[in-house]
Protein backbone atom coordinates (compact mmCIF):
# COMPACT_ATOMS: atom_id res chain seq x y z
CA UNK A 1 0.00 0.00 0.00
CA UNK A 2 3.21 2.56 0.34
CA UNK A 3 4.16 1.86 -2.79
CA UNK A 4 0.67 3.29 -4.05
CA UNK A 5 0.90 6.41 -1.87
CA UNK A 6 4.04 7.26 -3.32
CA UNK A 7 2.65 6.37 -6.38
CA UNK A 8 0.03 9.02 -6.12
CA UNK A 9 2.51 11.45 -4.87
CA UNK A 10 4.45 11.27 -7.76
CA UNK A 11 1.00 12.13 -9.67
CA UNK A 12 0.29 15.39 -7.50
CA UNK A 13 4.00 16.34 -7.81
CA UNK A 14 3.53 16.40 -12.14
CA UNK A 15 0.50 18.15 -12.07
CA UNK A 16 2.34 20.45 -9.07
CA UNK A 17 5.17 21.07 -11.86
CA UNK A 18 7.98 19.46 -9.72
CA UNK A 19 9.29 17.01 -11.93
CA UNK A 20 12.58 16.30 -9.47
CA UNK A 21 10.28 15.44 -6.70
CA UNK A 22 7.81 13.01 -8.65
CA UNK A 23 10.65 11.30 -10.11
CA UNK A 24 11.65 10.57 -6.39
CA UNK A 25 8.57 10.26 -5.44
CA UNK A 26 8.75 7.16 -8.52
CA UNK A 27 11.98 5.99 -6.50
CA UNK A 28 10.45 5.91 -3.11
CA UNK A 29 7.47 3.90 -5.14
CA UNK A 30 10.32 1.45 -6.11
CA UNK A 31 11.94 0.80 -2.82
CA UNK A 32 8.69 0.09 -0.55
CA UNK A 33 7.81 -2.13 -3.33
CA UNK A 34 10.42 -3.20 -5.86
CA UNK A 35 8.08 -5.53 -8.12
CA UNK A 36 6.08 -1.99 -8.94
CA UNK A 37 6.77 -1.53 -12.41
CA UNK A 38 4.54 0.88 -13.09
CA UNK A 39 6.72 3.26 -10.93
CA UNK A 40 9.51 2.60 -12.55
CA UNK A 41 7.85 3.01 -16.76
CA UNK A 42 6.17 6.11 -15.32
CA UNK A 43 10.32 7.35 -14.39
CA UNK A 44 11.11 6.42 -18.05
CA UNK A 45 7.88 8.67 -19.51
CA UNK A 46 9.08 11.28 -17.04
CA UNK A 47 12.45 11.32 -17.94
CA UNK A 48 11.63 10.87 -21.85
CA UNK A 49 9.68 13.45 -21.71
CA UNK A 50 12.63 15.95 -20.61
CA UNK A 51 14.98 13.96 -23.11
CA UNK A 52 17.04 12.51 -20.97
CA UNK A 53 17.46 8.72 -22.90
CA UNK A 54 19.69 7.84 -20.79
CA UNK A 55 17.80 7.77 -17.34
CA UNK A 56 15.09 6.63 -19.26
CA UNK A 57 16.08 4.11 -20.86
CA UNK A 58 17.18 3.13 -17.52
CA UNK A 59 14.01 3.06 -15.60
CA UNK A 60 12.24 1.14 -19.14
CA UNK A 61 14.84 -1.77 -18.17
CA UNK A 62 14.16 -1.46 -14.70
CA UNK A 63 10.21 -2.06 -15.71
CA UNK A 64 11.06 -4.66 -18.00
CA UNK A 65 13.20 -6.59 -15.00
CA UNK A 66 10.13 -6.71 -13.05
CA UNK A 67 7.68 -7.35 -16.78
CA UNK A 68 9.86 -9.05 -18.57
CA UNK A 69 6.91 -9.75 -20.99
CA UNK A 70 5.35 -6.94 -21.21
CA UNK A 71 5.09 -4.99 -24.87
CA UNK A 72 4.62 -1.40 -23.82
CA UNK A 73 7.84 -1.46 -22.24
CA UNK A 74 9.60 -2.99 -24.82
CA UNK A 75 8.20 -0.83 -26.98
CA UNK A 76 9.31 2.22 -24.34
CA UNK A 77 12.97 1.20 -24.35
CA UNK A 78 13.39 0.88 -28.51
CA UNK A 79 11.52 4.17 -28.46
CA UNK A 80 14.55 5.72 -26.33
CA UNK A 81 17.24 3.80 -27.74
CA UNK A 82 16.33 4.98 -31.17
CA UNK A 83 16.36 8.73 -30.10
CA UNK A 84 19.79 7.72 -28.72
CA UNK A 85 20.61 6.47 -32.04
CA UNK A 86 21.46 3.07 -31.43
CA UNK A 87 19.23 1.58 -34.00
CA UNK A 88 19.90 -1.62 -33.28
CA UNK A 89 19.51 -1.82 -29.75
CA UNK A 90 15.98 -0.42 -30.79
CA UNK A 91 15.62 -2.86 -33.45
CA UNK A 92 15.84 -5.75 -30.88
CA UNK A 93 13.42 -3.92 -28.35
CA UNK A 94 11.52 -3.61 -30.95
CA UNK A 95 11.21 -7.27 -32.52
CA UNK A 96 10.59 -8.32 -29.04
CA UNK A 97 7.60 -6.13 -29.06
CA UNK A 98 6.11 -6.90 -31.50
CA UNK A 99 6.67 -10.77 -31.05
CA UNK A 100 4.91 -10.15 -27.74
CA UNK A 101 2.11 -8.27 -29.33
CA UNK A 102 2.26 -8.18 -32.98
CA UNK A 103 -0.77 -5.03 -32.98
CA UNK A 104 1.85 -2.82 -31.68
CA UNK A 105 1.57 -0.65 -35.12
CA UNK A 106 4.07 2.12 -33.55
CA UNK A 107 6.41 -0.86 -33.12
CA UNK A 108 6.48 -1.79 -36.52
CA UNK A 109 6.84 1.87 -37.55
CA UNK A 110 9.49 2.01 -35.12
CA UNK A 111 11.27 -1.33 -36.67
CA UNK A 112 10.67 0.93 -39.98
CA UNK A 113 12.60 3.64 -38.69
CA UNK A 114 15.33 2.02 -37.53
CA UNK A 115 15.77 -0.05 -40.99
CA UNK A 116 15.66 2.46 -42.84
CA UNK A 117 18.43 4.49 -40.96
CA UNK A 118 20.65 1.47 -41.08
CA UNK A 119 20.26 1.09 -44.91
CA UNK A 120 18.49 -1.86 -44.76
CA UNK A 121 15.52 -0.71 -46.93
CA UNK A 122 14.10 -4.06 -47.80
CA UNK A 123 13.23 -4.59 -43.80
CA UNK A 124 12.43 -1.40 -43.82
CA UNK A 125 9.90 -1.51 -45.84
CA UNK A 126 8.17 -4.81 -44.60
CA UNK A 127 7.74 -3.17 -41.42
CA UNK A 128 6.36 -0.24 -42.48
CA UNK A 129 3.91 -2.63 -44.58
CA UNK A 130 2.67 -3.86 -41.53
CA UNK A 131 2.31 -0.54 -39.39
CA UNK A 132 0.16 0.63 -42.90
CA UNK A 133 -2.03 -2.08 -42.33
CA UNK A 134 -2.51 -2.35 -39.04
CA UNK A 135 -3.62 1.65 -39.16
CA UNK A 136 -4.87 2.60 -42.50
CA UNK A 137 -6.04 6.06 -41.45
CA UNK A 138 -1.82 7.07 -40.35
CA UNK A 139 -1.09 8.77 -43.08
CA UNK A 140 2.41 8.77 -41.76
CA UNK A 141 3.36 4.63 -42.25
CA UNK A 142 2.07 5.56 -45.59
CA UNK A 143 4.65 8.15 -46.26
CA UNK A 144 7.18 6.16 -45.13
CA UNK A 145 6.38 3.18 -47.14
CA UNK A 146 6.15 5.20 -50.37
CA UNK A 147 9.47 6.48 -49.68
CA UNK A 148 11.14 2.81 -49.58
CA UNK A 149 8.96 2.38 -52.66
CA UNK A 150 10.60 4.97 -54.44
CA UNK A 151 13.80 3.72 -53.38
CA UNK A 152 12.77 0.31 -54.12
CA UNK A 153 12.20 1.90 -57.61
CA UNK A 154 8.42 0.60 -57.49
CA UNK A 155 6.35 3.51 -58.66
CA UNK A 156 3.49 2.11 -59.03
CA UNK A 157 2.79 0.96 -55.52
CA UNK A 158 3.85 4.64 -55.15
CA UNK A 159 0.93 5.94 -57.17
CA UNK A 160 -1.43 3.45 -54.93
CA UNK A 161 -0.22 4.77 -51.50
CA UNK A 162 -0.59 8.38 -52.63
CA UNK A 163 -3.92 7.56 -54.23
CA UNK A 164 -4.77 6.14 -50.73
CA UNK A 165 -3.59 9.40 -48.62
CA UNK A 166 -5.40 11.49 -50.74
CA UNK A 167 -8.16 10.45 -49.17
CA UNK A 168 -6.87 10.89 -45.66
CA UNK A 169 -4.68 13.83 -45.61
CA UNK A 170 -4.43 16.51 -48.52
CA UNK A 171 -1.63 18.00 -46.53
CA UNK A 172 0.56 14.35 -46.54
CA UNK A 173 -0.99 14.00 -50.23
CA UNK A 174 1.13 17.22 -51.83
CA UNK A 175 3.73 16.57 -49.27
CA UNK A 176 4.04 12.71 -51.14
CA UNK A 177 3.56 14.20 -54.54
CA UNK A 178 6.11 16.73 -53.74
CA UNK A 179 8.94 14.61 -52.68
CA UNK A 180 8.71 11.39 -54.87
CA UNK A 181 7.81 13.98 -58.09
CA UNK A 182 4.83 11.37 -58.60
CA UNK A 183 1.33 12.98 -59.03
CA UNK A 184 -0.85 9.66 -60.52
CA UNK A 185 -3.73 10.34 -62.57
CA UNK A 186 -6.69 10.89 -60.92
CA UNK A 187 -5.10 12.66 -57.06
CA UNK A 188 -6.04 16.32 -56.75
CA UNK A 189 -3.96 18.22 -54.76
CA UNK A 190 -6.32 20.25 -52.32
Amino acid sequence: MLHWLHYQRARLLLALRRPDQALQAYADALAANPRYALAAASAGFLEASREQWSQAAGWFERALEIESDNAEHWFNLGFVQQQRQLDEEAIRCFDRAVALRRSLDRAWFGLGISHRRRGDIDKAGAAFKVAAELQPMNPHAFHELAMVRLAQNDLKDVHRIIRHVSGLDPVMTRQLVRETGQHPEGVELR
